[in-house]
């Protein structure tokens, strides 16, 4: 088809319109809700709108992509942003093709420039969905080598397009922090806080950027970012794939709002990548939703996209439940203090039981990767471990944490060519160094260390921690950034060698917690660790803000319970893990009788819910009330429905408060079943008044 100047094409994928507008041959990207459709401005699209003496209006390009020696605009840009460099405003839109599949369709836009670069921006929808998957493909038909600086894997434009000129204190920029141990805290501010808006004569750009460098790209943000138009109770959200270095860029341009993102460009994750003549290129993919409805509703339709992602083996269809032991011996494990465990864990209904870090020669923080058993605290080895596990019908696990050695170990001492390098120096951070994964000794190292070591055993669960970050890159390609992606993809393809050398591993992904909190480790496994916050009540605040960003069904949450704990401090931990997968953990089997017929009770009651926990949709996340995990003093609340809508779950936390009630909007709805130290009524949960409160109820439509 012809991209014509001043025109829109449109096409309706589900819910969803996707508007590609085309001014002075640039082509632009947006998408709205079809409920929405009629009320676009198309002058805003076409930059035709003008109440200014002067006016710089210029069309997005749909694709952002910046080569060495580009220009850039003369728009006070540079050094802040390689948004709109020379080769993304010179590529033009010359076709496009729609393809229905048999699970959904895809529009392929094909874009090229005079210097022989063609591109492809590629959408993808999912009949059922209200997401689209949207990803680049450069490639280089040119005479000679070209030098990628940057290039995007979506670009979303004209936010928002229902008004002319945007009011900036109703357009919400919506953020989730990601800290250790305060996982998934929104952000939230109206875009005027950002000075996001129009200037006089519509000169200059304005940008805010979030992202990460390194190997854990869950620190600072996630990659993840949504803006509300409160004025139309409109959502545009994206969450991206982003196993390395990422950002994601808010862009103010000409009077309208677009978002874009990708992998970390060279000013901010020192990335370049040449592309030779007749090679391509394709980015990561990001997944875009728009809602009608808040940050709730778009948030639900990118976790409930993720059952399309997520592959486990069969024991996991059930949800079992863990224990962990690590809580109890704080990685210095021994067979003859775990057997008491095991026969206690089974007793109160757990399906897993996982031994943490320490089982190896040396302790668990300062002696990583040889991976052989400790004698002493092992004496028969992972395959005595597994033994012993059996006897109690529990499914066994260890942890791992592959990817790093320290300068303890052996395999450091006679393999130092086996370790990351920057500037010819091994990347040495206080004793801790990472394997190359480029390196086919490497895989075949740990494809006998790790893979057939489980094989060997009979083990089924894995723990894959990851708990240092690698930094801004790596030698062995042409940008430090470029090394870093390669090595990260390497290790990607390590995950996925485990998960087809043993099907029915069940894998677990950690990073100090939630420090790779993104799509593509998060559906590498069977389970993500929600968090660090082992003991503390912000685990509940924690666990209830994740929901935003990912399934329950895959969060993994900690409930330890100590001796000391009152019955009241139970009930909140175990109604905490209940907001996911519910782990155990501590030294269970010294607790009273009375502890453990709540802990028996609550494992009992988690079977009732958890359906709706595997496959359901969250509607409401009320933490706003507190803002500091560390001084908790309110209520938090959570509400989330069967896919059917016939059984809702709701969720009542209070911290250092007195009686209170916690209401909810249940019309039409009975009471079911509760569990907590709260009083559970038909419409809200009275806490209990203890320092921590925790309650749930099942509730079943009249």
């Amino acid at each position: 088809m012809k991209f014509e100047n001043n025109n829109t094409v449109t096409y309706q994928l589900g819910n969803t319109t996707v508007i590609y507008s085309t001014k002075n041959d640039i082509t632009s990207f947006t998408c709205v809700p079809n409920t929405k459709s009629s009320d676009v401005r198309l002058e805003k699209l076409l930059k035709q709108f003008v109440d200014k003496k002067y006016t710089h209006l210029s069309v997005e390009p749909m694709v952002q992509i910046a080569l060495v020696g580009d220009m850039c605009k003369r728009d006070l840009s540079a050094g802040i942003t390689m948004h709109d460099a020379y080769t993304a405003l010179n590529m033009r839109a010359y076709d496009q093709k729609l393809e229905t599949m048999h699970k959904g369709k895809i529009i392929t836009t094909y874009l090229h420039d005079d210097k022989g670069i063609e591109v492809k921006h590629i959408v993808e929808h999912t009949n059922g969905y209200d997401v689209l998957k949207v990803n680049t493909e450069i490639a280089n038909t040119s005479d000679e080598s070209i030098i990628l600086e940057m290039l995007s894997s979506f670009v979303l434009s004209n936010i928002s397009p229902f008004k002319n000129e945007n009011d900036t204190d109703k357009l919400i920029l919506h953020r989730l922090q990601n800290y250790w141990s305060g996982e998934g805290r929104k952000e939230s501010l109206p875009l005027a806080h950002f000075n996001m808006e129009d200037s006089w004569s519509s000169f200059g750009v304005r940008t805010q950027r979030i992202g990460q460098v390194g190997s854990m790209p869950a620190r600072g943000y996630m990659p993840f970012a949504a803006i509300e138009d409160l004025e139309n109770n409109v959502t545009w959200a994206v969450q991206m794939q982003a196993p390395d270095s990422w950002q994601i860029e808010t862009i103010e341009k000409d009077g309208a709002i677009g978002i874009f993102g990708g992998h970390a460009d060279h000013l901010y994750g020192h990335w370049r990548k040449n592309i030779d003549k007749g090679q391509s290129f394709a980015t990561r993919s990001a997944y875009i939703t728009v809602a009608q409805g808040g940050l709730t509703q778009a948030c639900a339709n990118l976790t409930t996209y993720h059952d399309t992602l997520l592959t486990f083996p069969e024991s996991e269809e059930d949800l079992p439940v863990l224990y962990n032991e690590y809580l109890y011996s704080w990685g210095h494990p021994e067979i003859s203090m775990l057997i008491p465990q095991m026969e206690c864990a089974k007793n109160l209904g757990v399906d897993y039981f996982v031994v943490d870090a320490g089982w190896f020669e040396g302790s668990w923080d300062n002696q990583l990767g040889d991976w052989n058993a400790n004698k002493t605290r092992f004496p028969n080895g992972l395959e005595g471990l597994k033994q012993e596990i059996d006897k109690y019908g529990l499914l066994g696990g260890v942890w791992y944490e592959f990817e790093s050695v320290t300068d303890s170990s052996e395999i450091y001492k006679t393999h130092k060519d086996w370790l990351l390098r920057r500037d010819g120096k091994i990347i040495n951070h206080y004793g801790r160094m990472f394997l190359d994964f480029r390196k086919p000794e490497v895989i075949e190292y740990l494809s006998d260390k790790v893979i057939k070591a489980l094989k060997t055993s009979g083990l089924r669960y894995m723990k894959i921690d990851y708990n240092e970050n690698i930094g801004i890159g790596t030698d062995g390609a042409e940008s430090f950034g470029e090394g870093l992606r390669q090595h990260i993809e390497c290790v990607v393809d390590f995950y996925k060698k485990i998960r087809h050398e043993i099907p029915d591993l069940v894998m677990e992904v950690c990073s100090s917690g939630g420090m790779r909190h993104e799509p593509v480790f998060m559906t590498l496994g069977s389970m993500v660790s929600f968090s660090d916050a082992h003991e503390g009540p912000e685990g509940a605040i924690i666990a209830m803000d994740l929901h935003r960003y990912m399934q329950p069904r895959i969060m993994q949450i900690w409930a330890c319970i100590k001796q000391e704990y009152s019955q009241n401090d139970i009930y909140f931990t175990l109604v905490k893990s209940m907001l996911g997968r519910v782990c155990l953990s501590g030294n269970l089997n010294i607790l009273d009788e009375k502890s453990k017929t709540i802990i028996k009770n609550a494992v009992e009651y988690y079977q009732t819910i958890k359906p709706i926990i595997k496959s359901g949709k969250t509607v409401l996340i009320d933490t706003d009330e507190l803002r500091s995990l560390r001084q908790l003093n309110g209520t938090a609340k959570l509400v989330r429905m069967s896919n059917d809508g016939k059984k809702m779950l709701c969720y009542a936390f209070s911290f250092n408060q007195p009686l209170l009630t916690v209401k909810f909007d249940t019309a039409g709805y009975k009471l079911i079943s509760s569990f907590g130290d709260g009083q559970a009524l038909s419409d809200a949960i009275i806490t209990s008044g203890s320092r921590w409160s925790g309650t749930v109820m099942l509730l079943e439509k009249k």
